[in-house]
């Protein structure tokens, strides 16, 4: 990818919509079960590319480019209401993450703002919450993510999460909360972390991006 481009992956039904700008584009080869088209500039054309990948299997991702990728990602951002998420990638002492399991897939500690929270404040209330520890603390960032989902009114929207690196300063005891559907977490090797099925491809992106910062 050229110097200073954006590439942007927006998940439908775990299956990505990548929006790149012409030049990113042009070496690309995409295989058969892949959908690569110029952005037409018309918003309303939009949905037509979230609903192949929502509702068919023909297409396992979908790209779009234009002169900017930033063009079009602002564009979906004018015909989705934007829902704001924080999560966190908890490491202990042993240099194990935490992997909890909930809905039938892998995935990581994560939840929606309050009102006049930061994300900082959200990833490490829902880090908490979510499975109990409570001596936590702040890294770094790691990555921003989006996906399109429905809400319960079944209306389309698009959630943005940002990932944060946290401690677990101690062995401490988990107390999953069930009411959000966790079933059990597991302590493991981040780079097996990121090979566990079923996982969410999103989930996937975070490990690769926590396990890349490692390395530095």
């Amino acid at each position: 990818m050229s110097k200073g481009s954006q590439r942007y992956e927006i998940y439908v039904n775990n299956k990505p919509l990548t929006l790149l700008s012409d030049e990113d584009f042009k070496d690309l080869i995409t295989p058969s079960n892949v959908l690569a088209l110029p952005y037409s500039g018309q918003s309303k054309t939009l949905f037509q590319y979230l609903d192949v990948l929502e509702n068919s299997n023909r297409f396992e991702q979908i790209f779009l480019y234009a002169k900017e990728a930033k063009e079009i990602f602002n564009d979906i951002k004018k015909i989705l209401p934007l829902i704001e998420a924080s999560g966190g990638v908890i490491e202990n002492a042993e240099k194990k993450v935490l992997m909890i399991f909930r809905r039938s897939f892998w995935d990581l500690p994560k939840g929606k703002l309050d009102k006049g929270e930061s994300f900082e404040e959200a990833c490490l209330r829902e880090c908490i919450e979510e499975t109990g520890l409570k001596e936590l603390s702040m890294n770094k960032k790691l990555c921003v993510t989006y996906h399109f989902f429905r809400d319960r009114k079944n209306e389309r929207a698009l959630k943005k999460t940002k990932w944060y690196h946290i401690h677990s300063k101690f062995d401490q005891e988990l107390k999953l909360q069930t009411e959000e559907d966790i079933e059990l977490a597991e302590w493991m090797d981040p780079t097996l972390a990121i090979r566990l099925q079923p996982i969410y491809r999103n989930i996937v992106d975070v490990l690769t991006n926590f396990n890349e910062a490692e390395k530095k």
